[in-house]
């Protein structure tokens, strides 16, 4: 289980169906629509990639792809500001686009969430589908396949908790906090390791 895997108890979960508050589909079928990246009056999109999903619920941009098209691809398969996107494969990881995210391209092995209802910031959402308890359930409803695999029908009958949104957008606010620390946190570790390294290699070459 992921340390940064959000925890949120049962006592929290009054329950609304998000099939009710959202839209939900899968990404674009690739093969429908690939082009060589050689062939004239292509059209070149930035992908997202499972390697792109980081388990703490963010979008690594570094791991992008670039996919060529045969023709403009329709806007429902391209990332908008809001959208929640969801890995279709363990584990799961759910991230919310925000506007500098838009315009990419999502492929079949993620899911489409967007919201209808402004009862829900998109943010939350996605940090409630990355708690433990729903972690818990996708593996549950997974398909038993080499790489265990949820469907659409799996996200869409998810009970979501009916919190306010001021509370909402508390919980949301103290993640990122959290996150940014662990963020520092790391980056000051990498620094130690490089600063250890180097010390222990001078003191190999001096001798």
């Amino acid at each position: 289980m992921n340390s940064y895997k959000t925890v949120l108890t049962k006592k929290e979960l009054i329950l609304m169906n998000l099939i009710y508050i959202s839209e939900v589909q899968t990404g674009l079928v690739l093969v429908r629509k690939r082009a060589d990246a050689k062939d004239k009056d292509t059209h070149k999109y930035r992908m997202l990639t499972l390697k792109s999903f980081e388990p703490q619920g963010f979008l690594n941009e570094r791991e992008l792809d670039v996919f060529f098209s045969k023709e403009n691809l329709e806007k429902k398969y391209l990332t908008n500001k809001g959208d929640i996107i969801v890995r279709l494969t363990t584990p799961y990881t759910a991230i919310c686009i925000n506007e500098k995210q838009e315009g990419l391209v999502i492929p079949s092995n993620f899911a489409i969430i967007r919201l209808k209802e402004q009862t829900y910031i998109p943010e939350f959402v996605a940090l409630f589908l990355n708690s433990e308890i729903i972690e818990k359930k996708f593996f549950k409803s997974s398909i038993s396949t080499t790489i265990p695999l949820i469907k659409t029908k799996h996200l869409r009958e998810i009970d979501i908790s009916d919190i306010p949104l001021a509370m909402q957008k508390k919980i949301v606010e103290l993640n990122q906090l959290q996150m940014k620390e662990k963020m520092l946190l790391s980056c000051l570790m990498e620094e130690k390791e490089k600063l250890a390294k180097a010390s222990i290699n001078k003191i190999i070459m001096e001798k």
